[in-house]
């Protein structure tokens, strides 16, 4: 029975039918993205490391939604690692020097969704081997929904890490 309202919840969660525009899951992954990404380089800027406005970003898709809007973020590049051996040539050479990736991961209990995200160490050890080194920094963001206003409100932010 809790598959089936888990299920349901999601449904609601995307609010949309694909084609109809920005669904409000996406908008809430989106701002957390966007707000982890602004905590990140406060945090390199902390270190008088220089953040250029050309910053790019590599974000595994793994966790997203199927019709997650790829183009509502600037300076990323999104990737799976589902299919290591259908990644470009070039991705591949930088996995194998090591890359800082993006994972997202959404867990949806009660009334409250919580997206985490993390920044991690990613690199290709063999033909089809990853290894990811636990995240430096990550942040949580709690998303409850309203039955009074019928809509999710954020509800609270944390960040952690080195």
């Amino acid at each position: 029975m809790k598959k089936i309202w888990f299920f349901i919840a999601m449904f609601f969660i995307s609010g949309q039918l694909s084609g109809q525009g920005i669904s409000h899951l996406d908008n809430m992954i989106i701002s957390s993205l966007n707000s982890f990404i602004a905590e990140s380089n406060n945090n390199i800027a902390k270190r008088d490391i220089v953040l250029t406005e050309t910053s790019h970003y590599y974000i595994c898709i793994d966790g997203l939604p199927a019709l997650f809007p790829y183009d509502s973020l600037k300076n990323v590049s999104f990737f799976s690692l589902k299919n290591l051996e259908g990644l470009p040539n070039s991705f591949k050479r930088e996995l194998n020097k090591e890359i800082r990736a993006i994972f997202v991961n959404i867990r949806l209990t009660n009334n409250q969704l919580v997206i985490t995200v993390s920044d991690n160490s990613v690199r290709r050890m063999k033909k089809n081997h990853i290894g990811i080194a636990a995240g430096f920094h990550w942040g949580t963001f709690t998303y409850e929904y309203s039955c009074d206003k019928q809509e999710w409100e954020l509800k609270e932010t944390k960040f952690g890490g080195i």
